[in-house]
């Protein structure tokens, strides 16, 4: 076997072990000694192909975020009907993704809703791709209603951005005891339903 080809299969080896960890933990409860423990791998190898823990799981994280973009963006030129329709389209793709993904889903929600302090900016960079892919269906939403005078589609986009901010931060609370699965599907279902709110209102106008 050519060097090349087994420093290509030795990272790989390493990238798996690590996305398995970051998958079943948080970035505070996950190791590098686990990952060796758990793959047969020394912890030189590791530091041989990575610089250290940060690395290994801001290029998890970017594996989990270019995925799910690049599934989303196809999907999305499929989505027709409504508003209704587009919306629900959305978030029913969403969650097939992590269905059909689950290495993903703690990955993405730890990320989303529980992100390291000190590698914030470094993951919104990593996931910059998918926030403009967010700000794309929900302006293609904002195209097919009327809003009301004095608000604009941008005005929207970035009050929905600041809240969901919010929104995430509170949601934090209510994860313990609760599987990773379990907890996506909430809270992408608590996303859709915030947004429908964002549209719609919650007062009911009877003519």
């Amino acid at each position: 076997m050519k060097r090349e080809e087994k420093n290509l299969q030795s990272r790989q080896k390493i990238l798996e072990g690590a996305l398995k960890e970051f998958s079943a933990k948080s970035y505070a409860e996950a190791s590098l000694n686990s990952i060796c423990h758990d793959n047969g791998i020394s912890k030189g190898i590791i530091y041989h192909y990575f610089k250290d823990k940060d690395e290994l799981y801001l290029l998890c994280v970017k594996e989990c975020f270019d995925e799910l973009t690049f599934y989303l963006s196809d999907a999305v030129k499929t989505l027709n009907g409504g508003v209704e329709e587009y919306l629900q389209g959305y978030f029913d793709v969403r969650l097939r993704f992590f269905g059909d993904n689950p290495l993903y889903a703690n990955l993405f929600y730890n990320a989303v809703i529980n992100p390291p302090v000190h590698l914030l900016k470094a993951i919104d960079e990593v996931k910059h791709e998918f926030d403009t892919l967010n700000i794309f269906v929900l302006t293609e939403l904002l195209k097919r209603v009327s809003l009301r005078s004095g608000i604009s589609v941008s005005e929207v986009v970035e009050d929905f951005r600041a809240y969901q901010d919010f929104f995430n931060a509170r949601y934090l609370s209510i994860r313990q005891g609760r599987s990773a699965k379990s907890i996506l599907h909430d809270h992408e279902e608590r996303c859709h339903r915030q947004l429908k709110m964002l549209l719609y209102g919650v007062i009911r106008c009877d003519k």
